[in-house]
């Protein structure tokens, strides 16, 4: 009796050793050949974007005065954004941005604006990265010390990189070029000025 008893035990051993490894060569066969799962956009996803960052002036009165004390008529400020996009295809969206921004002038005046834009939006996926490419024309309202100037055209192209972290979030930075033309003249004795701003940008996205 005792040998039948140790008989079967070896036996259900052996099997559930056999058993288990296969179940581990399964595991790993499957590991090796399953190909990865990226998310994708589709038509109806929507997204809100929260992004913050710095603005270099390019043109007060030129780039390169911006890293030099006291030869610049504007410092560098900052800027913070948040905007509503629809895709209308995978790659294709629509929305809005609504921004401010600053910069310290010369005077120690405080020049703000605060644009105002609709955005168009094409946007090619590469795994879990995404490359948004975006043009936005809208106006601005701009003031400074007390000057105010409304509204103002405003275009701003921009192009970013993002790193999906998951169905509903992505990180990434975002550089633009920002325009903000006057029409002084037209209307008014003032003089006509046009600012060039670059910008660069965190951003945090949220699908859904």
């Amino acid at each position: 009796m005792k040998r039948l008893i140790l008989t079967a035990v070896l036996v259900f051993l052996g099997t559930a050793a056999f058993t288990l490894s296969d179940a581990a060569k399964l595991s790993d066969e499957n590991e090796e050949f399953s190909a990865p799962v990226y998310v994708r956009n589709q038509q109806g996803d929507q997204l809100l974007k929260l992004s913050l960052g710095l603005v270099f002036p390019m043109n007060f009165p030129d780039a390169e005065s911006l890293f030099h004390t006291d030869k610049h008529q504007l410092s560098l400020g900052g800027v913070g954004t948040i905007g509503y996009h629809y895709f209308l295809t995978g790659n294709i969206a629509l929305g809005f941005d609504v921004g401010f921004g600053f910069n310290k002038t010369i005077g120690r005046h405080i020049f703000e604006y605060v644009p105002i834009l609709f955005s168009a939006t094409y946007q090619p996926v590469w795994k879990k990265l995404e490359f948004p490419l975006s043009l936005n024309i809208g106006f601005a309202w701009e003031s400074c010390g007390t000057d105010n100037y409304f509204p103002g055209l405003a275009v701003k192209p921009e192009a970013g990189v993002h790193f999906r972290i998951n169905e509903s979030w992505s990180v990434g930075l975002e550089g633009s070029w920002m325009i903000l033309p006057q029409f002084c003249e037209w209307y008014d004795t003032g003089k006509n000025y046009t600012g060039h701003f670059f910008t660069l940008a965190a951003a945090a996205r949220y699908y859904f």
